[in-house]
């Protein structure tokens, strides 16, 4: 078994934004935030696959209409599924939490990408990667001591899994209304073959993930007139 980790760390520009590889790291900053990517784990059942995410968030920059965006790609590769090719659907969620960082926007998307997908192939800063299958997207804010992102879960469109697979997921946070303080999300991504199982949930226990990269990209807004 095989398992390949990226990780670094970039300096921001002058303007504060900046693009940091994470993979691991404890602590990469990038502009006004430092993120930690606490864990990304991996399992694989009869009839599927997931993947969870925890993250952890601190931001020392504006808030209000001149506050930063933060967006976090996590792309992991080298994914399989014992049901392939048979129609197959995603089925996602996210809780984001708080010890005082408030954030009026959570965007959450999860899709697979056929193939296995590298960090070299991700776009500029505030693109996100195409040619995504059953895409789901979840949204929300960030600001009680723990909320869940709507709908939860949120399922996405039937489509033909195949293998090798790589799991793609980006969690944009905006409008920040608080700074010098942190919070952190949690958030789980499933592959179920059609029909699902009774009662299905989303698994977040495993082993540690083939292949995976955290992938930090950070944008300041545009000053609103």
């Amino acid at each position: 078994m095989n398992a390949s980790v990226s990780s670094g760390v970039e300096a921001s520009a002058a303007n504060g934004s900046g693009v940091g590889n994470l993979g691991g790291v404890s602590g990469v900053a990038v502009g006004n935030f430092t993120v930690t990517l606490v864990t990304d784990i991996s399992t694989t059942g009869p009839g599927f696959t997931a993947s969870s995410t925890t993250i952890n968030i601190s931001y020392v920059g504006p808030t209000g209409a001149n506050s930063d965006t933060l967006i976090i790609e996590v792309l992991g590769d080298k994914f399989s599924n014992p049901t392939a090719p048979a129609p197959s659907f995603i089925s996602s969620n996210a809780s984001p939490s708080t010890a005082g960082l408030a954030a009026s926007s959570v965007v959450m998307t999860s899709g697979v990408i056929a193939g296995n997908q590298t960090v070299a192939g991700l776009g500029a800063a505030g693109t996100t990667l195409g040619g995504q299958l059953g895409q789901t997207t979840g949204t929300g804010s960030m600001g009680s001591a723990s909320s869940v992102l709507s709908p939860n879960p949120v399922t996405g469109s039937v489509f033909n899994i195949v293998n090798p697979f790589s799991f793609y997921q980006t969690y944009t946070f905006s409008g920040f209304t608080s700074n010098n303080d942190a919070g952190s999300l949690s958030a789980g991504s499933r592959v179920s073959s059609v029909p699902a199982p009774a009662g299905v949930v989303l698994a977040l226990t495993g082993v540690p993930l083939l292949g995976v990269y955290g992938w930090l990209r950070r944008r300041k807004a545009a000053p609103t007139a």
